[in-house]
């Protein structure tokens, strides 16, 4: 597709596919197919204007628009359902700096539309040639931010005054985290700047250096940090150490158990995940289920296991029971209630889940030719597959950004790094071959 990728449609603004003309044509198609669509953005200084050209296309097309304004992505998954809109379009480009932008949509259940929907909207949109748009009210406003902080407060447990320490990243979940934490009793503290509308993802769960720091220096209870448009979260411990979404599954699926919680002892995964985790899942009788990267193939993933936990190394956690997307905030509401509730402390569940070493490369490339035609890739792949048969590696396209991923894991360092060269440097060479690799 020209306009969709693997999360909606996502690029640097005012460029393909997000040019100003495409933005009216999409919205023009919305309005067409749906009535009541309810819109929510990110802090990035483009989303204004992105909603406001949408809004011309929706309501030339017939529909409505009602705006609640910056709000996290996942808030349109509980408030699309519950007030009877017929859409949501999350304005945002995730953990993408500020010069990106995208425009997501979820059906009136709350679910990302499929990509046969997006298809034919993606087809509608470029088969129209030109639209005279008359500009006029174009939207409503509607207060819907605290339904939504009703709704994650209701899930957590009173704190008790203990400190937590919050980086989101100056996007979407700036205001909201804090005050639901402070509803549940924490004395949180928000350490990311007021967004300014550029300062979007300069720190969060992509930067968690500050964070880390912040936490060897307070005597936190812990710290959470998100992305831009809140639906990732990765925890820090009260040493300052990371723990990543592999670390949430783990430690969700292990209160699951000690619940005694009826389910079906499934958890939903990527390719992404650390080994350790399957084995840790495994011995206690859990099975992991691995989907391809990115949280629809998770959601779709858990549907088709019936499983009611999944998510991403990177922060993206789905309670099926709750909501049928990640949401960061939630995600961290329900890890504190449950420290707090257990007198715990989050670095218990580092030492617990000892991930294996793991490395990740990004390699900048001008397009993405498949790999699997070019026939030294795939000699050299099977070579390196067969040599070093402990190590585990993945290589793939980013479905949002021009680069090819590399992720390498093995149960020593020392392995991680050789198998990582090598994969690096013919990597870069066959790229370069085929006049693909984008050098600085």
């Amino acid at each position: 597709m020209r306009l969709f990728g693997t999360d909606g449609i996502r690029g640097q603004v005012w460029k393909e596919p997000l040019t100003r003309d495409n933005i009216r044509k999409i919205g023009y198609i919305l309005g067409k197919r749906f009535d009541r669509i309810l819109v929510v953005r990110d802090t990035r200084e483009s989303g204004e204007e992105i909603e406001e050209l949408l809004a011309e296309g929706i309501t030339q097309g017939g529909g409505r628009v009602f705006s609640a304004g910056i709000l996290p992505t996942s808030s349109l998954a509980y408030l699309v359902p519950k007030h009877g809109y017929s859409l949501g379009i999350s304005i945002s480009a995730s953990h993408n700096p500020f010069i990106d932008n995208g425009i997501k949509l979820v059906n009136q259940f709350g679910r990302k539309l499929s990509t046969k929907e997006e298809k034919e909207i993606e087809e509608e949109a470029l088969s129209l040639l030109y639209l005279n748009l008359s500009r006029g009210k174009n939207k409503e406003k509607v207060d819907l931010k605290e339904d939504y902080m009703d709704f994650l407060s209701s899930h957590g447990k009173e704190l008790g005054g203990v400190k937590v320490i919050l980086d989101s990243a100056s996007g979407a979940g700036y205001y909201v985290a804090r005050e639901v934490f402070s509803r549940l009793g924490a004395r949180a503290k928000e350490i990311s700047p007021r967004p300014n509308g550029r300062n979007i993802n300069l720190s969060g769960s992509e930067r968690p250096q500050e964070l880390s720091w912040k936490m060897k220096r307070t005597k936190a209870m812990v710290g959470f940090a998100y992305d831009g448009d809140g639906d990732r979260c990765i925890w820090i411990d009260e040493n300052g150490e990371i723990l990543n979404g592999d670390h949430t599954l783990y430690f969700m699926a292990y209160r699951f158990e000690e619940e005694k919680r009826r389910w079906n002892r499934r958890v939903v995964a990527t390719v992404m995940s650390n080994l350790a985790l399957e084995e840790a899942l495994n011995s206690m009788g859990i099975t992991l289920y691995r989907a391809p990267v990115g949280d629809r193939f998770v959601f779709q993933k858990m549907m088709r296991m019936g499983a009611i936990l999944g998510g991403e190394q990177s922060g993206h956690t789905i309670f099926r029971e709750h909501l049928p997307t990640g949401d960061g905030i939630l995600t961290s509401v329900l890890i504190a209630s449950y420290l707090v509730e257990k007198g715990e402390k989050p670095s218990l569940w580092r030492e617990r889940l000892r991930l294996y070493p793991q490395e990740s490369l990004n390699i900048p490339v001008k397009r993405k030719k498949p790999l699997e035609r070019l026939k030294a890739y795939q000699e050299k792949i099977r070579e390196l597959r067969e040599r070093f048969r402990d190590a585990y590696f993945l290589v793939r396209y980013s479905g949002t950004q021009p680069l090819l991923r590399v992720m390498v894991q093995s149960r020593t360092r020392e392995r991680t790094a050789e198998v990582m060269r090598e994969l690096e440097g013919f990597l870069k060479e066959i790229l370069k071959k085929e006049n693909i690799l984008e050098e600085s």
